[in-house]
């Protein structure tokens, strides 16, 4: 416990497990080791709160999204099963071949599945599995119902992972204890930083630009929550474990490839730090199981690309349909700089009526902002506030993004990891820095609200602006 830390020392002593008592007869206080039945439970604050603040959030973006569908004479189930959401609910439904959109799939026109492999089953099978026991209530609801269901509990399994990284690593990081990676140590946050610590994270999270899509029937609420949990097991020292995540991963982007490379540098930093020390026998489990974490994780990228492959073979293959069907190529950059470079900033360009004009000024600002981010990073690496387990998979998947060709306006929704992963040591030490000045100046406390709350704003108008004035994909 520690209680030296200033500004968590009154939780400190809420949760300790023994309290001395001085009175006359009184006897002494029962270790919680030698006595466990009589120690006090604590209430598990980061899962607790990353409930609540998933549910009020999520719940202020359905009520957000119905109100500015209802200016397009759209209800809230049309704007939420726009564009990827048919796909993915197409696919839980029927497969990858049962199923026509446009003509792809009809008679005559190409097979359907040239263009749905692009998607990958991880997260239409798990809708298809939440809905299997209605099944016999057949219809596209139940589908929809299921995939936004998924969605929201994957959220809330996302910002638990935010939460628990932000207190276990983050934390001890911007207080200067650092100690070992894998260090499960009492935690040095008490509850009631935990809880300011988690909300902040799930804000973050869920009041981005575009955190809407957290709540739609796409796979990113189920990838970004497998790559938090990856992070944070690798961050522990659990390396099978984050190998089985990136495996799960693997099977529901194509972007796992970065987490596979993150395993695969975190295997290569074991090594290096085995051979330094000597080789020994004591350490050569670990060694072992960090190695065979990037093998795991590879598996379920490796095996759908080469079944997608197959069911593609007459046009050449899986990315021959990606370029095919989606114009999705790594090109290094060059679509990006001439998208930036051609499209108009200006959001009030054509006036903010018009839909197109300002998706395209969010769309290029997005990949400006977070290439700008990505830069300004290096600092906070190079100093140790952020791991470089956390960095490089936000990195890698912004170069993997901005350095590929295809739908430009996906890159705000696309671009999600790389501002949750980059930002979120900036918001702890800004907890830190409000738990240790509010004593001192009561009004700092108010500072996060504001904070929070124009996130939350900008973020739900962006959300809007391109799923419901917006007259393309997102």
């Amino acid at each position: 416990m520690t209680h030296h830390i200033r500004g968590d020392s009154c939780e400190a002593s809420l949760t300790s497990g023994a309290m001395n008592s001085h009175a006359p007869g009184a006897r002494p206080a029962t270790s919680p080791a030698t006595s466990p039945t009589t120690s006090p439970r604590r209430i598990p604050v980061v899962p607790v709160v990353a409930l609540a603040t998933t549910a009020l959030l999520q719940t202020v973006q359905f009520l957000s999204m119905q109100i500015a569908g209802s200016r397009r004479g759209m209800s809230l189930t049309e704007v939420l099963m726009q564009w990827d959401s048919q796909w993915m609910t197409l696919i839980s439904r029927h497969g990858y071949s049962g199923f026509s959109m446009g003509t792809a799939g009809q008679p005559g026109g190409e097979p359907i599945q040239w263009q749905s492999v692009a998607f990958f089953p991880g997260y239409p099978f798990l809708v298809r599995t939440v809905a299997a026991p209605v099944r016999f209530l057949t219809g596209a609801e139940i589908t929809s119902g299921a995939a936004v269901g998924v969605s929201v509990v994957a959220s809330f399994l996302m910002v638990w992972g935010l939460g628990r990284l932000a207190v276990d690593v983050l934390w001890p990081r911007a207080r200067g204890m650092r100690g070992r990676q894998d260090d499960a140590t009492v935690t040095p946050a008490g509850p009631v930083t935990e809880g300011l610590l988690t909300a902040s994270a799930g804000v973050l999270a869920l009041g981005a630009p575009m955190a809407v899509v957290y709540v739609m029937p796409y796979s990113e609420s189920l990838f970004t929550a497998l790559s938090v949990w990856t992070v944070y097991m690798l961050l522990r020292g659990r390396h099978l474990t984050a190998g089985v995540l990136v495996f799960l991963a693997g099977l529901t982007r194509i972007t796992a490839v970065v987490l596979v490379l993150t395993l695969f540098v975190a295997a290569v930093v074991e090594l290096w730090h085995w051979w330094r020390a000597g080789r020994g026998a004591d350490t050569a489990g670990r060694v072992e199981r960090a190695c065979a974490a990037p093998v795991i994780g590879a598996l379920g990228t490796a095996g759908y690309i080469i079944w997608a492959n197959r069911q593609t073979a007459e046009i050449g293959g899986y990315f021959a349909a990606q370029e095919r069907g989606w114009h999705s190529g790594f090109d290094f950059g060059v679509a990006t700089w001439e998208w930036v470079t051609t499209r108009p900033l200006n959001i009030f360009s054509h006036g903010v009526d018009d839909g197109t004009m300002p998706g395209y000024a969010i769309s290029g600002w997005s990949m400006i902002l977070v290439a700008v981010l990505c830069a300004v990073s290096l600092w906070p690496l190079l100093t140790g506030t952020i791991p470089w387990q956390l960095w490089l998979p936000a990195v890698a998947v912004a170069g993997m993004t901005l350095g590929s060709d295809g739908i430009m306006h996906s890159r705000p929704r696309l671009l999600l990891i790389p501002v949750l992963f980059l930002l979120l040591p900036a918001v702890v030490r800004g907890v830190r820095a409000v738990r240790s000045g509010a004593v001192r100046r009561p009004w700092l406390a108010g500072v996060p609200v504001v904070v929070g709350v124009t996130w939350c704003v900008a973020g739900t108008l962006v959300s809007a602006a391109m799923l419901v004035d917006f007259a393309y994909a997102i």
